[in-house]
């Protein structure tokens, strides 16, 4: 792999870790190890895919997060650890966000009074609480991004005070 591109391994396996704990990524009943992590590594590909397509329509970037080769699993440019973590937290808020819709179908299932002895409304909302406060971060994190040079970490625009004068 040439070093002005990037393996999609390297920021799926930030993402594996960040995913460690979480038995049901991992674990898949009657199959073997091998294929076990095949599945995890498509997912979590199909989770980048996402990620960087979403990227790709984020206006001001210094990058293309478009220019990516799916089937030889690699971005066309060098990676900045930066970005690798906010691909990995975005990657990781698309994640939790694929339960929202069994939240919704366990709550036309059932009526109010058997979700209040199944599942408290309260735990349901906390559960929507840590995706807004993930999206939340992730946006700031975002923000604070395409302000900065991707290179030096410098704010790309500045205001100088000293051009105003106490009047």
């Amino acid at each position: 792999m040439a070093s002005d591109t990037t393996s999609f391994d390297i920021i799926c396996d930030r993402f594996y870790k960040r995913l460690e704990k979480d038995d049901e990524f991992f674990n898949y009943y009657n199959i073997e190890m091998s294929e076990a992590q095949e599945l995890a590594h498509k997912r979590a590909k199909g989770y980048l895919i996402d990620v960087l397509d979403k990227l790709s329509q984020v206006g001001d970037l210094q990058v293309d997060f478009s220019d990516y080769d799916e089937e030889l699993e690699v971005i066309n440019f060098e990676i900045k650890p930066k970005e690798i973590r906010l691909i990995v937290d975005l990657m990781f808020q698309e994640y939790m966000e694929k339960d929202i819709p069994l939240l919704h179908a366990f709550k036309i299932n059932f009526t109010p009074s058997d979700l209040n002895i199944i599942t408290p409304s309260t735990e349901r909302r906390t559960y929507t609480d840590l995706i807004d406060s993930l999206n939340t971060k992730n946006e700031a994190s975002l923000d604070n991004y395409k302000n900065r040079d991707r290179n030096t970490g410098k704010l790309l625009k500045v205001i100088d005070y000293s051009k105003y004068g106490d009047e």
